[in-house]
């Protein structure tokens, strides 16, 4: 019971505020993940192919989430059919097509460059759910948007004058954009499902269609492979990147996007890119100077601006969504 406990303690609040607030900072922390999640897939791709990586990822996340799911909700629920049709369309986009543009981009590309890349969800998630949901863009929102996406500019402006990121291939760099729009069509097709079920319930459904998905493709792959040859770092970058991107970094997002609008969320997504840079600072010896102070700040300033209003709009029926 203490994982219930822990649910209601965190998951939960008892004002308006209150609850758009904590769902501002759990999108925030859920992007802060994503970030991290591009350094360690960059080390994953060197040394695993795409479907057998990504299998194993939501295989060993599913092995924690399924009894995870039944001592903190005691079963798991089976969505109504408009909700799985919708869960099976995010894992597609989100899960499946993600992961493979992720991983084969950054076979082709840096980290930091893909980092970089990613600073653009803010807008293109924006433009998404103008389109699909029909959200509004209000003058705080487009603040934010331009102030998240001038992070991502000085950033992409600082690593275009380092060697580090010169040459790399256009296909890397189409293939990490092609990233950033299932990532957006992930956030868009969440709000629309709206959380009508535990967040830890959706996870685990996520991680079983994720295990669905890759398997056909992992099993070629897996039978010319030889698992011997892969580092006990990679080994613990998949354990990584299957319980903290996978199973938290999930369920923050889910349970912070039933609070706040689709585009708030998308504004948050710049928080991918600073942290990645952080990352690489941090561990890897990248410089930090004005330009990465400067798109810290930006971010930052951004969060500020589109947390600073009431309560979000909430969710578009997933019904009244599918009969457009």
């Amino acid at each position: 019971m203490a994982d219930a406990a822990f649910y209601h303690a965190f998951m939960k609040t008892k004002t308006p505020h209150q609850s758009t607030l904590l769902g501002h900072l759990q999108v925030v922390l859920a992007m802060c993940i994503v970030g991290s999640s591009v350094v360690a897939g960059k080390f994953i791709s060197m040394e695993m192919p795409v479907f057998l990586a990504s299998f194993v990822r939501f295989f060993l996340a599913a092995v924690v989430l399924i009894p995870l799911n039944y001592c903190m909700t005691g079963r798991l629920v089976r969505p109504v059919r408009s909700d799985m049709v919708l869960l099976t369309l995010q894992a597609f986009f989100g899960v499946f097509l993600f992961s493979v543009c992720m991983f084969l981009g950054l076979k082709q590309t840096s980290a930091l460059k893909a980092g970089v890349i990613m600073g653009m969800l803010p807008a293109v998630t924006a433009v998404v759910a103008v389109l699909v949901l029909k959200e509004r863009l209000s003058p705080r929102y487009l603040v934010g948007i331009a102030l998240s996406v001038a992070g991502a500019v000085v950033l992409e402006l600082r690593g275009a004058s380092g060697a580090a990121v010169l040459g790399d291939s256009i296909y890397g760099i189409l293939l990490i954009l092609g990233a950033v729009v299932c990532e957006a069509l992930f956030s868009v097709i969440g709000k629309m499902a709206g959380l009508t079920i535990p967040p830890v319930t959706m996870t685990t459904w996520m991680a079983i269609i994720g295990v669905i998905l890759f398997l056909p493709y992992s099993i070629v792959e897996a039978l010319a492979f030889d698992f011997a040859a892969v580092s006990p770092r990679v080994w613990l970058l998949l354990l990584y990147y299957a319980l903290v991107v996978t199973v938290l970094g999930f369920m923050l997002f889910y349970v912070g996007l039933a609070k706040i609008s689709t585009v708030a969320a998308g504004v948050h997504m710049a928080w991918v890119p600073l942290s990645a840079m952080l990352i690489a600072v941090l561990f890897f010896g990248e410089p930090f100077g004005l330009a990465e102070l400067t798109s810290a700040l930006s971010v930052v300033a951004a969060v500020l601006v589109v947390s600073a209003g009431g309560k979000e709009a909430a969710p578009r029926p997933a019904s009244e969504v599918l009969q457009q």
